[in-house]
């Protein structure tokens, strides 16, 4: 049993008129005795149609204020740490 595993996965496929339709996510695997944890996130979007198939990226916006956040956070920390040492003799 592999304990740890990040792969890209396909769902199934959805037909909508001419189109067939594909998702794709990122996997995150963590599993343990008696447990586990799976996280999924979108990446993007398959049309196909007529033979040719198109990828659309998924822009995932929430992740994006996360990470802009957290290094909002950590900049400021650091900055105030910063600010504290200038005062000292």
């Amino acid at each position: 049993m592999q304990w740890f595993s990040i792969r890209r996965q396909q769902g199934s496929p959805h037909i909508a008129g001419f189109h067939t339709i594909t998702g794709e996510s990122l996997v995150v695997r963590l599993r343990w005795p008696g447990g586990g944890f799976v996280w999924h996130t979108p990446i993007a979007v398959h049309v196909q149609r007529r033979g040719h198939t198109q990828l659309h990226r998924v822009l995932d916006v929430t992740r994006l204020a996360q990470v802009a956040l957290a290094t909002t956070t950590l900049l400021v920390i650091l900055g105030l740490r910063r600010g504290g040492r200038k005062n000292e003799p």
